[in-house]
């Protein structure tokens, strides 16, 4: 094979440049295919019971979960009506993003229940009123037709209130007063409701949680992520603090942790590298196995995104495995060719 190699590129040294520039230009490609990922699939092999089964549940009950902490000084502050806002802000968020979210959990959801429950009460008391005043209106006898008439149109007006109520139905109260009513007992002077207590901490902390369907990929949870902070920074809260953490939020700074580290070791080893070649590597085109090896490493990455294999926190190890070979073999291999190009000379003289 290496003899077939030199062969090909003595007699065609032109074409085999030009091929293999191509193929290097046809691996360098490849680079923008990388992915680098932190999830199940790759710590545990994707096709055991265990992936599989876990893969299930996630499908049929939900997967991993954003979890977001409100923090506040007072129990007040943190039942406020700004925090159900900003609860209500990510809620519509989320609810938006169907093919992703599964589920969301939290004190504003529990609200929006209770508002539910409020308005179907009142449109059924709406309906008996205006049932029994029909009923009314029609035992009236002939000598108070006006007040049946009267009576009826009454009955009509709330029977129209009733079914336009959507339309007054505008979400979380924006009075304190009128929230407080719905989240203590006894008409706002009693504990919290159970409902709510359960999630509140310490009188400090209340918490909200996002969780992502089963088999969303990585970069599906990353533009969630983004988004979600987006959802309610247009507005400014300052007696609140937000904490967005849970697994898929560590996995994204891990990932962002692996792409410095990556870009930190090709830095510190380039540096390193140029000095050592300067000073011990004395021949002409010293730095010409860092450009090769440079060459070499960006080739593997592009060979991996073709084929699809991720970076993750075990092929990262490749990496100085790769860098430290290669800059062996580049210079072994120049030295060789610069000792026997020395005497060819020698011998045409």
């Amino acid at each position: 094979m290496k003899s077939l190699i030199a062969r090909l590129l003595i007699r065609k040294p032109a074409k085999s440049v030009f091929i293999s520039l191509l193929i290097i230009v046809i691996l360098l490609t490849g680079v923008q295919f990388i992915e680098m990922k932190t999830g199940n699939d790759t710590l545990v092999e994707p096709h055991t019971t265990v992936y599989l089964d876990n893969e299930m549940l996630g499908y049929e009950f939900g997967g991993e979960s954003v979890i977001i902490l409100f923090e506040a000084e007072s129990l007040e502050s943190l039942l406020s009506v700004d925090t159900f806002e900003v609860m209500e802000l990510i809620t519509t968020f989320s609810k938006k993003q169907k093919n992703i979210i599964h589920s969301v959990v939290s004190p504003y959801t529990m609200l929006e229940v209770i508002l539910k429950q409020q308005r179907n009460l009142a449109e059924s008391g709406l309906d008996e009123v205006t049932d029994g005043l029909v009923n009314i209106s029609d035992q009236l006898t002939s000598t108070n037709q006006q007040t049946s008439q009267s009576l009826k149109e009454m009955g009509s007006r709330i029977d129209k209130f009733a079914s336009q109520s959507d339309a007054f139905y505008q979400g979380i109260p924006q009075e304190q007063d009128t929230l407080n009513k719905l989240l203590y007992e006894h008409n706002g002077n009693g504990e919290l409701r159970s409902g709510f207590a359960d999630m509140v901490t310490d009188d400090r902390y209340t918490s909200m949680i996002i969780t992502f369907r089963g088999g969303v990929s990585d970069s599906d949870k990353n533009d969630f992520i983004k988004g979600l902070s987006k959802s309610y920074n247009e507005r400014l809260y300052p007696e609140l603090d937000i904490i967005i953490s849970g697994k898929p939020v560590l996995d994204d700074d891990i990932r962002r942790s692996m792409q410095e580290s990556i870009q930190q070791m090709l830095a510190l080893s380039s540096v390193f590298m140029v000095l050592i070649l300067l000073i011990v590597f004395r021949v002409s085109w010293r730095l010409l196995p860092l450009a090769i090896i440079f060459i070499a490493l960006l080739g593997t990455v592009g060979v991996m995104g073709w084929i699809g294999i991720p970076v993750t926190m075990v092929s990262m190890a490749v990496f100085p495995i790769l860098i430290g070979l290669g800059i062996d073999y580049a210079i072994q291999f120049q030295s060789r060719y610069t000792e026997e190009m020395g005497k060819e000379v020698k011998t045409d003289g």
